[in-house]
């Protein structure tokens, strides 16, 4: 459950050297805020949204007409 605090801590860094023009940090603490996120318990949850959203676009890209009911 630590991961969650880091996420929240290395988000917020991210911003905090975003504006401060600090690119080597910005990196550093994005790469970190992704890792946190990503062994997190929600990473099962955010690949879940992940696969939906391709299933969606997989579907709206389909040249087959929609199915009605008449």
């Amino acid at each position: 459950m630590i991961s969650i605090p880091v996420f929240l801590l290395a988000g917020g860094a991210t911003w905090l050297f975003w504006r401060a023009d600090i690119r080597a940090g910005v990196m550093l603490s994005a790469l970190i805020c992704g890792y946190a996120l990503a062994t997190s318990p929600l990473s099962g949850a955010i690949d879940g949204l992940g696969n939906g959203i391709s299933v969606a676009v997989q579907n709206a890209s389909n040249d087959q007409p929609a199915s009605s009911s008449r």
